[in-house]
């Protein structure tokens, strides 16, 4: 049998040779991996590590280029891309495909505006609006091709205005061949029509068309809708800014004109407006506020809609999810809502609240994980914290006002040291729930002496809540609301970890500011903290270009090899690396990496998974390399393995193909995407080296190979060879 190639064996061996080269490489690597079972009440999740939905709206989108539309969602909480491969039946999460976007934030629409069968990317800019052409061929690409996007207004042309809050229209409304867009006047109210007067394939030339689209005004401070409007009012005294609206342009009475279906900040329903105009001077005459009529939308808040094409359906499904800007105003969990349209009775009924998020660990908003293990069985179990899970709702002082309790979810680990299994045990751990605490971020070990393990965990104001060992098992047990005194100011985050050394477990703690303050335990027995700094390594996570706030979580790790490291999460999404630290308590430790290496394809990546991020690391799989897990404030999960090392030469490529096996892991065929043009053939390899299997086409049959891990050899003749890693079950 053949062996592997030679430049291949010493690309394996050169794994064993990193201990040497530690300046050439990345410290630490990750990969994406979703191969970890989690199973909740009985049933396996099929997209587990997929990071959870509070605000998303799908697009359709060929993502891999093989003919079949695909699914995009974009999580307005932490600016999200979660694509989704479509197969058969089912969707497949494939976070791969989000490295293939630009930069994308505030609000994406898909609209393929120069037809030639590829969706094309409208997204927020600077009060304006960015455009994105589909170049796709051999892989998903995209080129910018307006910024600001520019009309005509009166006297020239200026930016087309927009809003970070807004879902605009993007469509051709009046069905003549040229692109539309419908926005809300700067100051609100109107609804504009800009229509692009370009001939095919010259750039965009888009004129006001009608500043009172519709006939219709919005209130100031209000859903409030009056028809029949001439839009006459432009003083704006009585609307000083436009707060954020979503619309969807569909003809929902079949009467050929396009309806409006409109939604608005703070509040939790939509209101469709009918439209008995014409296709030159749409007049809205009827407004349903109660819309579907089967079961009214009612997601708090700001739901927008769009229409996605899902298995099993004869039409299109309307997809509802909240879209406001704010982190502690939306519905979290079932927050995803699934209309069919029933052809019997000609109406949208609703048939799921939970979509996708059925099949993720999503725990509300702010989820907050911690790698512990609590029943001494050698395995490292699950516990995610959470700001907290949306409650309820309430306009109070003439503003939305929501309430959110927090909780601790207990994940126990029912597998083995090498492939971990997360069963879920219980959301409410120690029975917090009920007791009104935000942002519970949990850490462990013997707070009070008596040899068991105890909770302690942090909270919105700055102090220390202590969940007594006797409540985590029975439920009953007193709580030490203000554990030690201590008060870090606000959004403590603690970990428990022995920072000196000493054999005793110290405290380092997190905060709102993103700065870590460090409480030494000076006692052996009953722990006894003792402040030495608020400053700890001169470790600070604000970025004052974008917010004031930090919000860091600390995770120190001790690697053979680096020693006590520190992965530190933050408020913009960032996991920052910090080494060092031992024997330099009193320094400033040395921030190795803004961002760790996020390994795709073998190129190196910044790291990055939404908003107010939390990390925690340990080794979870027996390969000798720390894995991680980030919890982000959409409430959900990812899952990242050690990787393979990769030099800091290998940098981002955002240009590059993506290419991937699927599925992955497999117990049978398996397919490579992405595939470039001068694809020549592929090599199958076991994990020793040996050669089984080879072909000139891009998938292979791995159901009679024994389970294992196998190196798929791409060769190509347009560029270099590509290493792929596949895991059979």
């Amino acid at each position: 049998m053949s062996r592997l190639p030679l430049f291949l064996t010493l690309f394996f061996c050169t794994l064993f040779l990193l201990a040497e080269a530690q300046n050439a490489y990345y410290d630490f690597g990750f990969e994406r991996q979703q191969s970890i079972p989690v199973v909740e009440n009985g049933r396996t999740l099929s997209l587990p590590w997929a990071g959870g939905l509070n605000s998303v709206r799908f697009s359709e989108i060929d993502l891999n280029l093989d003919g079949v539309t695909d699914l995009l969602g974009f999580e307005k909480h932490g600016n999200r891309l979660l694509p989704f491969l479509r197969v058969g039946d089912d969707f497949q999460y494939a976070p791969q495909y989000a490295r293939c976007f630009p930069d994308l934030h505030d609000w994406v629409i898909l609209y393929d505006f120069n037809h030639d069968g590829k969706a094309d990317i409208f997204t927020y800019g600077l009060a304006s609006v960015r455009v994105f052409e589909n170049i796709s061929e051999d892989a998903l690409r995209f080129r910018l091709v307006a910024d600001p996007l520019t009309a005509f207004y009166y006297n020239g042309y200026t930016n087309i205005y927009a809003s970070p809050d807004d879902y605009l229209v993007v469509d051709d409304i009046d069905q003549d061949g040229h692109l539309d867009i419908l926005n809300f006047w700067v100051l609100g109210k109107y609804v504009h029509h800009l229509r692009d007067y370009a001939e095919a394939g010259e750039p965009f030339d888009f004129r006001l068309e009608n500043e009172c689209w519709g006939h219709f005004e919005e209130a100031a401070d209000n859903n409030v809708v009056t028809l029949f409007s001439d839009c006459s009012d432009k003083s704006g005294n009585d609307h000083t800014r436009h707060t954020g609206s979503s619309m969807l342009l569909h003809d929902f009475d079949g009467n050929g004109l396009p309806d409006l279906l409109l939604g608005d900040v703070d509040s939790p329903y939509n209101i469709l407006l009918y439209n008995n105009g014409t296709f030159e001077d749409a007049q809205m005459t009827v407004q349903d506020t109660a819309f579907p009529a089967s079961m009214p939308i009612h997601l708090y808040s700001m739901p927008a809609a769009s229409f996605v094409s899902l298995p099993g359906r004869d039409q299109p499904s309307l997809v509802v999810s909240p879209s406001d800007p704010s982190l502690t105003k939306s519905q979290d969990l079932n927050s995803v809502w699934v209309y069919d349209y029933n052809t019997d009775i000609q109406q949208y009924v609703l048939a799921q609240t939970d979509f996708l998020q059925r099949e993720m660990m999503d725990v509300g908003s702010g989820s907050h994980p911690v790698l512990y293990d609590f029943d001494g069985d050698g395995l490292l179990d699950l516990f995610i914290g959470n700001y907290g899970q949306f409650d309820s709702a309430n306009v109070l002082n003439g503003w939305l006002t929501s309430f959110f309790s927090s909780s601790v979810s207990y994940y126990r680990n029912t597998g083995s040291s090498s492939s971990p299994v997360f069963t879920l045990q219980t959301r409410d751990f120690g029975n917090l729930k009920s007791l009104g605490f935000h942002l519970l971020h949990p850490t462990f070990g013997d707070f009070d002496g008596d040899g068991e393990t105890d909770m302690l965990c942090g909270q919105e104001d700055g102090t220390l809540v202590l969940v007594p060992h006797a409540r985590l098992v029975t439920g009953n047990g007193t709580l030490n609301t203000r554990f030690a005194d201590i008060d870090v100011g606000e959004c403590s985050t603690p970990q428990c970890f022995d920072l000196d050394g000493d054999g005793n477990n110290d405290l380092i703690i997190g905060n709102r500011r993103g700065l870590l303050s460090y409480y030494r335990n000076v006692s052996g027995d009953i722990a006894e903290f003792q402040k030495i700094t608020d400053t700890l390594g001169g470790v600070d996570m604000r970025d004052f270009t974008q917010s004031y706030f930090g919000y860091s979580v600390p995770c120190l790790y001790r690697d053979a090899q680096q020693g006590t490291v520190l992965f530190c999460a933050g408020e913009l999404g960032e996991v920052a690396y910090y080494k060092q630290i031992d024997g330099n308590l009193d320094g400033m430790f040395e921030k190795a990496e803004a961002n760790l290496a996020e390994t795709i394809n073998g190129v190196a990546q910044g790291l990055r998974e939404g908003r107010r991020v939390a990390a925690t690391v340990a080794e979870l799989n027996g390969d000798g390399r720390p894995d991680m897990v980030l919890g982000n404030y959409a409430g959900g999960i990812a899952c990242f393995e050690g990787a393979i090392l990769v030099p800091h030469s290998a940098l981002p490529q955002r240009e590059r193909p993506e290419i991937v096996v699927r599925p992955n892991p497999t117990n049978g065929k398996i397919v490579v995407d992405g595939i470039p043009s001068g694809f020549h053939w592929m090599e199958i390899f076991d994990c020793q080296g040996r050669k089984i299997a080879e072909s000139s086409q891009t998938g292979c049959d791995l159901s009679s190979r024994p389970a294992g891990i196998y190196f798929v050899l791409v060769h190509s003749r347009d560029r270099e060879d590509i290493v792929l890693k596949v895991v059979k079950y």
